[in-house]
């Protein structure tokens, strides 16, 4: 008498299936693709035991689990894609920055170039009244205090050349006699070079690295509020992963997270 296998065809051949999709990174000889396995299942559903044919409910089970094993097999695939698609994506929109000035978690120095700007950026958490900002150079030392007035509660922004100042994109009438530098910009001759109305012309602070200080009053107390400076992206470099790190003017590094305002100098 012939023996009749009564173990389950269908099944081992999905577990061979469902082992090979999981190992494909693995080097193997010998694998199971799928159209081996529609082949080997119709086969052996063929030569299964007469007597005790497999359940509909169970085939169908098998080949839900089948298409759930291929299914997650696609997307593994799908999500690698869009994940190398992220990183590139990053990756370029991190290059354009390169030359631009960033605002920063963490950076309280900002670099001013030679006829450029630098920025800076306060989230006043509550109205604000009596506003003054004080100028330090990269030593501490106070350079200059002026007067800004009032805020809303929200974000300010402050911009300056040396000398001149904006706040919210609006000038600020400044009066240039009571600052404390009193330098003036001189010809080749070494003589004052005048405006229009026969004045001196007032000259910026030298190039360097300066902190911003903003505090005021808020019902009634006074208060220091955190004060981020700008800085140049003067680099971009890339992990192995795709993460895109900035380099920046001064040797500070930051992450693409650490971004809290690009500014337009």
């Amino acid at each position: 008498m012939s023996t009749i296998d009564n173990s389950n065809p269908a099944s081992s051949v999905l577990d061979q299936y469902s082992s090979t999709i999981k190992n494909a990174d693995k080097p193997k000889t010998n694998e199971m693709g799928q159209d081996e396995f529609l082949k080997l299942m119709i086969a052996e559903l063929n030569n299964q035991n007469p007597l005790d044919p497999q359940d509909n409910g169970e085939f169908i089970a098998q080949l839900a689990q089948f298409s759930t094993v291929e299914g997650l097999d696609k997307l593994n695939t799908t999500t690698e894609g869009m994940s190398d698609g992220m990183r590139s994506s990053q990756a370029l929109q991190a290059s354009s920055l390169v030359g631009q000035s960033v605002i920063v978690e963490g950076n309280d120095m900002g670099l001013l170039l030679n006829k450029g700007i630098v920025s800076s950026f306060s989230d006043l958490p509550e109205s604000t009244t009596d506003l003054k900002l004080s100028i330090q150079d990269e030593s501490g030392q106070l350079l200059e205090q002026v007067s800004l007035g009032n805020h809303a509660k929200g974000e300010m922004s402050i911009r300056w050349d040396g000398l001149n100042l904006m706040k919210d994109g609006e000038i600020v009438d400044l009066d240039y006699s009571k600052l404390n530098r009193q330098e003036f910009y001189v010809d080749e001759n070494g003589e004052q070079v005048l405006d229009e109305a026969g004045k001196p012309i007032y000259a910026p602070y030298p190039p360097g690295e300066y902190s911003f200080k903003v505090s005021g009053s808020v019902a009634g107390k006074t208060e220091e509020f955190t004060t981020l400076m700008s800085a140049r992206v003067d680099s971009v470099s890339l992990s192995s992963t795709g993460s895109a790190t900035l380099n920046l003017a001064g040797g500070k590094r930051a992450g693409m997270n650490e971004i809290k305002q690009i500014v337009n100098e």
